[in-house]
């Protein structure tokens, strides 16, 4: 499957609405993520020369992640730190699983939901941004 999205509205019409924010989702891993990525960059950076904020779901998932992946700890870290990099202001990610798909991270310090939560946090540039 090759996950993609259609745009159905410009950061202009955001504007012309009275939006606060615009809203785009992206899939690390799939076949199409460099293509997202790249619109992604394109609208963030768009929007927030008008003041606008970016909502942006990141939501892992493709070939070289198994379905229990999708929610692990590690992949669900990364996919959020590519949300950050993009300048999202506002970043959706799946709850992560205690499960580890391709990283070696201590799980004593990932065992409780509030810990994982924390992690993730930390790779989103430790919540200064």
């Amino acid at each position: 499957l090759a996950f993609d999205q259609a745009i159905t509205a410009s950061v202009k019409d955001a504007l012309r609405l009275g939006c606060t924010a615009i809203g785009f989702t992206i899939y690390p891993g799939s076949a199409k993520c460099l293509d997202m990525i790249e619109e992604a960059c394109e609208i963030i950076t768009e929007a927030k020369s008008y003041g606008l904020a970016a909502v942006l779901w990141s939501y892992p998932r493709g070939e070289g992640i198994s379905k229990e992946g999708e929610t692990a700890v590690d992949i669900i870290s990364y996919a959020a730190h590519i949300a950050a990099l993009l300048g999202a202001n506002i970043i959706k990610v799946k709850l992560p699983t205690i499960h580890l798909e391709k990283e070696k991270i201590k799980t004593e310090n990932i065992k409780s939901l509030s810990k994982r939560i924390e992690y993730i946090k930390k790779s989103c540039f430790a919540g200064k941004r």
